[in-house]
């Protein structure tokens, strides 16, 4: 699977890069390969993993969405978030995993990071703050990887915020 089968299987929008980000991608990716060599693997020991975009056959499967943090209440520390084809979970460290219930919750803001042209586009960080009407959270990631659990949850797609 790869961004643009994902892309077409969400709902929300999302934007083709730049002609120049794609030159960027690719020197990016070069610049990334050398680093992990020189670091001797520093960024895999520290949970660091970009996004793959992968949908495996098995719909239990985790998705390759990269980076997503839940902190939930905000104040929280942030957990990491996985997903698969049917669900979306918390799978902290030395902790059993923990389906989140996201089809209760609400986007009431939605912030794109900063610096993008297009913010969004797949792998344009983002920040959406969630609801259940009791309690509020954040969800941080790539919106490729937010569109795929607001597709999950049935949320609609949220306005960006300031």
């Amino acid at each position: 699977m790869s961004d643009a089968e994902l892309r077409r299987m969400v709902d929300w929008t999302v934007e083709d890069p730049p002609p120049e980000a794609r030159v960027g991608r690719v020197l990016g990716g070069l610049f990334h390969a050398v680093s992990a060599v020189v670091t001797l693997g520093a960024d895999a020991a520290l949970g660091a993993r970009p996004a793959s975009w992968s949908l495996p056959a098995d719909p239990a499967g985790h998705l390759g969405l990269g980076v997503l943090e839940l902190r939930w209440p905000d104040p929280a520390p942030a957990e990491p978030v996985e997903a698969t084809r049917e669900a979306v979970w918390v799978a902290g460290p030395g902790r059993p995993a923990r389906r989140l219930p996201v089809e209760t919750w609400r986007v009431v803001r939605a912030v794109p990071g900063t610096g993008s042209r297009r913010p969004r586009q797949s792998a344009a960080p983002w920040r959406l703050e969630l609801t259940d009407g009791s309690v509020t959270g954040s969800l941080t990631g790539a919106w490729l990887a937010l569109a795929w659990i607001g597709h999950l949850a049935g949320w609609p797609e949220p306005a960006p915020s300031s």
